[in-house]
């Protein structure tokens, strides 16, 4: 991690922060307000997960267009202006009065939330040799982890001072995410020294021999499964936590933060792991460890195993789209990565859509949340199985 932080610290840096603001701040921060937005718009668990949805909608909608963009504009521009209309749609959102508004401006920064991150992570996987790609785009996945524990500061403590404060707070991370475009547009070279991988042929790259590709396949539907499961528990801990044991803002700020230092680590070391052994079989831990901390907020344990939980799902989760995008810089060259990026996240995007909008109907159905995280459960551990299987022309 020392290398790559001295060879590529300028890289590194606007990455993290990049991962910080379009991700973490505009996107996972979310879960913190949910709450006291559902509170005040007076929305049930299935309006909630519509809004949570309508991001990964936008999300969703993003990826068809990056790739073309991203070679259009460069990183640079593309990252800047995405950054900035983030901010746009982040205080837009806090301005709303009903869900469907805020639904509507949460499509809109996630439209751009996929530009901002998909050129990120593209421009990192680019721009550090082959050997180094997974720390690299490990220690950038660290800024969701920063994210996480800044929200889970900021939140309860704006709670502590104000009426409203879902509000609040979520201005303060549009006005983060605002200045970390600003640095990024100073920060990134107008033309930056990209790193291309000469092994593959990267003149004969086609939409059939892609979709012909097994380990293609194998990444597109563990990237859906992850989108499904992870991002309805982002959507729904806090919640779930604050239903079991009637706690207040305060103290699910506690578990946030926890998962958010334990998140710190998850990008770096498996990372690491993935560069010695492979990236499939890291990804086939992750999942396991994934499905581990969904089963404990499933059977609603003692809360000293939501401590686990949040501890286990930080160290596990963000390390993921961190190896995904450095399989899309290696299964078909790194000169297609962006695109390769772009299309596996469209699973990505299919399962962050479906995932919190089937856990809200499940919970206003049940009465709980248990249901909901026993499905995301099975699912993670059907991706160990999946991941580990492998495939013959895998590399």
């Amino acid at each position: 991690m020392v290398r790559v932080l001295k060879e590529h610290k300028g890289i590194v840096l606007v990455g993290l922060l990049g991962v910080f603001a379009c991700l973490g701040l505009a996107r996972f921060a979310f879960g913190m307000i949910l709450p006291d937005m559902q509170i005040n718009l007076h929305m049930n668990a299935t309006q909630a997960g519509i809004v949570g949805s309508a991001n990964f909608t936008g999300y969703f909608l993003g990826l068809f267009v990056v790739g073309r963009w991203y070679a259009k504009f460069g990183p640079r521009n593309l990252i800047f202006l995405s950054l900035l209309a983030q901010a746009v749609g982040m205080l837009s959102m806090a301005l709303s009065s009903n869900y469907l508004i805020a639904s509507a401006f949460f499509v809109f920064t996630g439209f751009f939330g996929a530009l901002a991150n998909i050129s990120i992570m593209t421009f990192i996987a680019q721009s550090v040799p082959l050997h180094m790609k997974g720390r690299a785009t490990g220690i950038v996945m660290m800024g969701i982890g920063l994210s996480v524990i800044l929200s889970g500061i900021i939140t309860p403590t704006v709670s502590a001072l104000v009426e409203n404060p879902w509000r609040i707070s979520w201005a303060i991370f549009a006005l983060l995410v605002f200045a970390t475009s600003v640095l990024s547009f100073f920060k990134i070279s107008k033309n930056p020294t990209l790193f291309h991988d000469q092994s593959h042929n990267d003149d004969a790259l086609t939409l059939a021999y892609i979709f012909k590709s097994c380990p293609f396949w194998q990444t597109g539907i563990l990237f859906f499964i992850f989108g499904s499961c992870a991002i309805m528990f982002m959507t729904f801990f806090v919640a779930a936590l604050e239903e079991a044991w009637l706690l207040d803002a305060k103290v699910s700020g506690i578990f946030w933060a926890i998962l958010g230092v334990s998140s710190l680590f998850s990008g770096p070391i498996f990372g690491m792991v993935s560069d010695k052994f492979g990236r499939h079989v890291t990804l086939g831990i992750l999942f396991g460890l994934q499905g581990f901390a969904h089963l404990l907020v499933a059977f609603n344990v003692p809360l000293y195993g939501f401590f686990i939980s949040a501890a286990i799902f930080g160290l596990s989760t963000w390390a993921v789209p961190s190896i995904m995008a450095t399989l899309s810089s290696e299964l078909f060259g790194s000169k297609h990565t962006a695109r390769i990026l772009a299309i596996i996240t469209l699973f990505f995007g299919v399962g962050q859509m479906i995932g919190p909008l089937v856990a809200g109907v499940l919970r206003d159905l049940k009465g709980d949340y248990s249901l909901a995280f026993t499905i995301s459960t099975f699912l993670l551990w059907s991706g160990v199985f999946i991941a580990f299987k492998g495939c013959k022309n895998g590399r």
